[in-house]
């Protein structure tokens, strides 16, 4: 889904506490405007949550929002984006204005961020004097000869782990209405991958990502949280069950990963998604998989026939934490029993409305 598009008004309702605003719909989407701004059909330009929009003279009153735009109540009432007036030209449903705007995703302060590290300068001579040598010299002189601490995230293997938002795509829950469906607790923390391959020795590797880049420096908290949560065995054991070496796991690094959301005393990984061969396996082997052997996973909410609306499903997903009950989850991941490649996420609205 484009960060910015065109878009056609769905309908428009008067807002009930405040005389000079209305509510429209776009795409799945509530929104506060101005009364009688726009009239239902017009096409308009909508502008997602979890974007920043330049510093202009019409996004102006965003400033002391960093320009941020995200989840907020008017008068008591959810408004979930920007709808704004076309830009001059030519336009139909659909059309991208993310770059024409120059709208840009939000991305979160990382609390977790992988640096550039060295080793600790050895105190022998000899060592210390190669130490030197290597990192005063070298890699000042020829810094392409210093090793990378990360690449681009390895597509190729797997896709980044990034679920559309069920208010883009709404006409999906008629179109697979009475579908096998699972709803799985969506965990708040940050997206890790092990990869799973063996070398020319025949000797196991696990190749470490974040969402978006694989990792070569072992000095970061996604290779400390593999380690300390001894995932090697949870690895291993599932090679020995589906007899290969291509075995890729997907998952949440829960704790002090984007500030503790869970109130945990460790740092944890919970699985969502394994891939076997490069494909992946159907949600109920998933989970049956996981219950058997003991691998943490994101625990399952809800299984049936998708039978919902749109604000149904959405006040659905307005439920507590599962790991800490005192917050609201962060939302519910729907996945299709019989094709894991249908699913979508529902985020929580209470979480949106609480989150910094």
């Amino acid at each position: 889904m484009n960060l910015a598009s065109v878009q056609k008004v769905l309908s428009i309702t008067k807002h009930p506490n405040a005389d000079t605003l209305s509510i429209c719909t776009v795409l799945g989407w509530q929104c506060i405007i101005k009364l009688d701004q726009f009239k239902e059909n017009d096409l308009v330009g909508y502008i997602m949550i979890d974007t920043v929009v330049p510093e202009k003279d019409e996004f102006e009153f965003l400033r002391d929002k960093k320009f941020r735009v995200r989840t907020i109540k008017l008068r008591g009432e959810l408004s979930q984006g920007l709808v704004i007036p076309l830009p001059e030209g030519k336009w139909k449903e659909g059309d991208d204005l993310t770059d024409i705007i120059g709208v840009k995703k939000y991305e979160k302060p990382d609390n977790n961020p992988i640096r550039e590290t060295k080793p600790k300068r050895p105190t022998k001579f000899w060592p210390r004097l190669k130490y030197d040598f290597k990192y005063h010299y070298l890699y000042r002189w020829f810094p392409k000869l210093r090793p990378k601490t990360r690449s681009i995230f390895p597509k190729h293997l797997v896709p980044i782990t990034d679920e559309e938002r069920i208010q883009n795509i709404p006409k999906v829950l008629e179109q697979y209405k009475g579908k096998d469906f699972i709803a799985s607790y969506k965990l708040d923390g940050s997206s890790i991958t092990i990869i799973h391959e063996k070398n020319f020795l025949r000797k196991s590797v696990y190749r470490i990502c974040s969402r978006r880049f694989e990792l070569h420096d072992k000095n970061n908290d996604w290779y400390k949280v593999f380690d300390s949560s001894n995932f090697k065995q949870h690895i291993d054991l599932l090679v020995r069950y589906f007899d290969t070496n291509n075995i890729i796991v997907q998952g949440e690094a829960i704790g002090s990963f984007n500030g503790n959301h869970h109130n945990l005393k460790s740092n944890e990984i919970r699985l969502f998604n394994i891939y076997v061969d490069g494909k992946r396996i159907n949600q109920k082997d998933f989970i049956d998989i996981c219950e058997t052997h003991h691998i943490p996973h994101c625990p399952k909410y809800w299984e049936g026939k998708l039978n919902f609306t749109l604000p149904e499903i959405l006040q659905f997903a307005q439920i507590p934490d599962p790991i800490n009950p005192k917050v609201p989850v962060e939302g519910l991941v729907f996945r299709c029993c019989d094709d894991s490649n249908i699913s979508w996420k529902v985020v929580n609205n209470k979480y949106l409305l609480k989150e910094k």
